[in-house]
Formats: structure tokens, C-alpha cells, sequence
């Protein structure tokens, strides 16, 4: 019971649950597939944020690549996710699943120009919002951007898979555009994750930006100091512990240390 709750926690790492009335399959988003004890409506009533699309398939919208229209009168249409599976749209459910999932965004009217008239004040200083770039993929990125949008923490959020080329393409914009923290996961890719390091540590310029090294438990975390990242963190496995990782190291390094100043 207590894993279920977990899963119930994350809703990001989960992609769909196929099953029938005492049972239901789950499968993550990251490929993994678990047999649960629970039927489909325990899951409906507890995630309000999926969908119901049959009575043997429950899907989280954003893992959805295409809606496929019925192909005919009194035939059901379908969905296909973006592992590839289709599933089936029962008739009866087809309307609200396609008011649901095919909604547009709001068209927002041009606001108009205005020129305030001067004052003689200076306008208050608005400071730019903080830039994080997260050097991760799979669940550690679906959980920072859960993190980030759940905990209501102000900062543009930005992912790579890859660092390599990072350097460089960082040199190739106006540094108030470089971010102010690099969370970089070394769990995988370590050799890519070194080579990154390297590089930003050893420019005269990008060095002063912050870098986070985050390691497994059995990971040597010496080289990232001598490396000079600016923390080194170790990893809890589950997801709950990653979670409030994740918001203690933003909160600390995005609202409490006095970052360097940025260049025009």
C-alpha cells in the first residue's frame, strides 16, 4: 500500500494503467511496467488529472502523441502514446476525451501599447527571474519539473541530455542569458558529466557559474571537487527523498547565496 501511495505522489513518472476490475496494469514513463491490485477506478479517483478514455485504460494526458478520430460511424476512435502503444476510446467516452486532449489554449487579445507618463521616478528594479538547466534525463528531470512547478519555485527550468557541446554554445550568448544554477545528474553519463565540468571549470568566465554535482550512493565523489564543482550531493533512490533534494538545493542556491552578479 505504501508504494501505491508513492506512485499516487508522482504522477509525472507515470504514462498510462490498463486493467479491469481487480487489477491494473501500470506503466511509467520511463518503460518500466507494474502488475497493481487496484482497479482502474481506484486510480481515476485519485488522479484527477488523468483521463478515462475506456473502461480498461486510464492515460496521463501529456504522454499522449495523437489523438485518431473514429474512422467511421459507431466505431471507436483511439490514442496513441508516445511509447507507441495505442489504446481504445470507447463512443460513449469520445467526446469528452476529445474536448479534453484536443482543447486549444486560450487566445490572449494583444495587450495594447501604453507609454507611461514620466514621473520623474525611476521605475522599481525588477529582477530578472533565476535560470536553471538541469543536465538530466528520465525520472530525475520528470521529478525536478514536478519540483519545480509544485513548490511554486520562480525560475525559468531548462534540460539537456548532453553537456558536451554546453561550453560553447553558452559562449555564443550574451552571458544575462547563461544560467544561474546547472544541476547536473552524474548517476549516468558520467564521462559526458566530467567532461562538462571540466570545461566550464576551467573558463576564465564560465567557471563562476554554479554547478551541482549530484551522485549515486556508491559513486567516488571526490573527482567532482577536484574538479571544482560547487556542491557535491549524494542521491536518494526514491522519489519522495529526490523531490525534496531537488527544492532544498533550488531553494539554498536560487533564493539564499548571493550568486554573481550578471553581465550585460
Amino acid at each position: 500500500m505504501q508504494f501505491i501511495h508513492d506512485l499516487l505522489e508522482h504522477p509525472s513518472l507515470l504514462a498510462y494503467f490498463s486493467g479491469a476490475n481487480n487489477y491494473t496494469w501500470l506503466q511509467f514513463r520511463n518503460g518500466e511496467r507494474r502488475l497493481l491490485a487496484k482497479p482502474l477506478t481506484y486510480f481515476e479517483e485519485r488522479l484527477p488529472g488523468f483521463v478515462r478514455i475506456h473502461k480498461t485504460a486510464l492515460i496521463n494526458p501529456v504522454f499522449v502523441d495523437e489523438v485518431q478520430s473514429p474512422p467511421g460511424p459507431k466505431m471507436a476512435g483511439a490514442v496513441r502514446m508516445k511509447d507507441g502503444t495505442q489504446l481504445p476510446v470507447s463512443r460513449r467516452r469520445w467526446r469528452d476525451v476529445q474536448q479534453t486532449l484536443c482543447r486549444p489554449g486560450p487566445v490572449l487579445p494583444e495587450a495594447p501599447t501604453v507609454t507611461p507618463e514620466p514621473t520623474g521616478r525611476p521605475a522599481p528594479y525588477q529582477p530578472p527571474q533565476p535560470r536553471l538547466l538541469a543536465l538530466m534525463t528520465g525520472d530525475a528531470l520528470l521529478l525536478t519539473r514536478e519540483c519545480i512547478e509544485t513548490a511554486d519555485i520562480a525560475c525559468t527550468l531548462q534540460a539537456l541530455e548532453h553537456g558536451a557541446g554546453l561550453a560553447n554554445t553558452l559562449l555564443l550568448r550574451p552571458a544575462a542569458t547563461w544560467p544561474s544554477l546547472i544541476l547536473m545528474d552524474a548517476r549516468f553519463s558520467r564521462p559526458d558529466r566530467v567532461l562538462t565540468l571540466r570545461t566550464l571549470k576551467t573558463h576564465p568566465q564560465l567557471r563562476a557559474i554554479p554547478v551541482v554535482w549530484l551522485a549515486g550512493s556508491e559513486q567516488d565523489t571526490m573527482q567532482a571537487y577536484q574538479l571544482d564543482a560547487n556542491s557535491v550531493v549524494v542521491v536518494p533512490d526514491d522519489p519522495a527523498s529526490f523531490t525534496r533534494l531537488v527544492r532544498q538545493l533550488c531553494t539554498y542556491w536560487l533564493t539564499v547565496v548571493q550568486l554573481p552578479p550578471e553581465e550585460g
